[in-house]
């Protein structure tokens, strides 16, 4: 399914802008995959693996946000930046739920996210709040991929 180090990157890049998209217009899950990948040109193919992710996310969102909200320090889930927001979660869902994407890989992914998309203060702050959850809550397996 992820065969290529790009085509991932590509799959979490389109998932972020996805989530980061519902953050600010009232659209389903389904609604923003299709319109960024869209307006991105990727085939239906692609599309159905962003999905995936978005609607794996959205399907937890309670709980993902949960588990953020317990590993922030002095910040609470509304007082961060939507892009931080959305890294955070695509990011947990990863490292709880898709079984064969090694733990560094989804840290390593999200601070490149934080440097595409935020502020240099997001890499170190999505890279130490990440790091605690998996820490807590990835499954042991992962921790030997």
């Amino acid at each position: 399914m992820y065969t290529t180090k790009s085509h991932r990157r590509q799959i979490r890049d389109l998932a972020f802008k996805a989530i980061y998209q519902m953050e600010f217009q009232d659209l389903t899950p389904s609604e923003s995959v299709h319109r960024v990948c869209q307006m991105e040109g990727v085939s239906s193919d692609f599309e159905k693996e962003v999905m995936d992710f978005v609607e794996g996310t959205f399907s937890r969102l309670n709980e993902i946000d949960g588990i953020i909200s317990e590993r922030l320090i002095g910040w609470s889930l509304e007082r961060l930046s939507s892009i931080s927001r959305s890294i955070l979660r695509l990011g947990t869902y990863e490292l709880i739920y898709v079984p064969n994407i090694p733990i560094e890989v989804t840290l390593n992914e999200a601070v490149e996210l934080s440097k595409s998309y935020g502020t240099p203060k997001d890499r170190k702050f999505v890279n130490g709040v990440l790091d605690r959850i998996a820490k807590k809550f990835a499954p042991d397996f992962k921790r030997e991929l």
